[in-house]
């Protein structure tokens, strides 16, 4: 019985909203971010809201935190877009900034909610094998990995944070079919967040978006540093573009540069 009852105790506390913040939200970006920083209880009270829908420790959503507010303070035109919602951790924390701003800016969410594609030739390394179960031909077809609804969304945006309905669009489908569709309807953008993990998707929504980004705006990638895909795709459009683009890191994977 003491056995099951540790045993039970454990499972509970490491699946506990308190664990996932300190380990994921604090412990994971503690290189990265000075302890006064973590005080700053306006983000604290944000971060501790949406951790549970995000993959983002607090490095990640302190950049994109800062960053949307540094474009609504700027006055900086253009809608608020990511590719790779997840839960909508990361989105909720630009529209909560937006929203207090009253800026009526727009935000728009892409992703499959169906979790991640097959992977291609071009993401090397286990991670993207173990991740894509060892299914690389490139189809259009859910792997089983990092899966998430519409309703969690949602559920965050106007259930609980209470934000405005019409300020957000929220698209389904895979990026190489929703984004060429969309990309007129966007218009310009001010913020461009990609969370896409590989070296396909990260290519179509850089082919696809990175033009309606303002001169001024953000282009934020978060898998970088963690998948060779990602990193790949993005050297390659900035090489090709010939883009005087400075990457400037935000922890150990995730980057964001500024659009001349």
């Amino acid at each position: 019985m003491r056995v099951f009852m540790q045993s039970e105790l454990r499972r509970l506390v490491t699946g506990s909203k308190i664990h996932r913040f300190l380990s994921l939200m604090i412990l994971d970006s503690w290189k990265y971010v000075p302890l006064r920083k973590y005080l700053n209880f306006r983000k604290l009270s944000l971060f501790w809201k949406v951790c549970l829908h995000a993959q983002q420790n607090w490095a990640s959503l302190s950049s994109v935190y800062d960053l949307t507010t540094f474009v609504e303070n700027s006055r900086l035109p253009g809608a608020l877009v990511e590719c790779g919602v997840w839960r909508g951790g990361c989105a909720a924390v630009m529209a909560t900034v937006a929203a207090k701003a009253r800026s009526n800016r727009k935000l728009w969410l892409f992703d499959s909610f169906e979790g991640m594609p097959e992977a291609t030739q071009e993401d090397l390394g286990e991670d993207a094998k173990w991740l894509s179960n060892n299914r690389m031909s490139g189809r259009l077809a859910p792997v089983g990995r990092n899966v998430a609804s519409i309703n969690e969304v949602r559920s965050l945006l106007f259930n609980e944070l209470h934000l405005e309905t019409s300020s957000v669009m929220i698209v389904k489908g895979w990026f190489q079919n929703t984004l060429p569709e969309y990309q007129r309807h966007i218009g310009p953008v001010a913020i461009l967040r990609i969370d896409g993990d590989w070296y396909e998707s990260t290519r179509v929504c850089l082919e696809n978006l990175y033009d309606n980004v303002v001169a001024g705006g953000f282009i934020i990638i978060d898998d970088y540093g963690f998948f060779p895909g990602c990193r790949k795709a993005v050297d390659e459009f900035v090489e090709r573009r010939a883009l005087k683009a400075r990457l400037t890191a935000i922890d150990y994977s995730r980057v964001y540069f500024r659009k001349c």
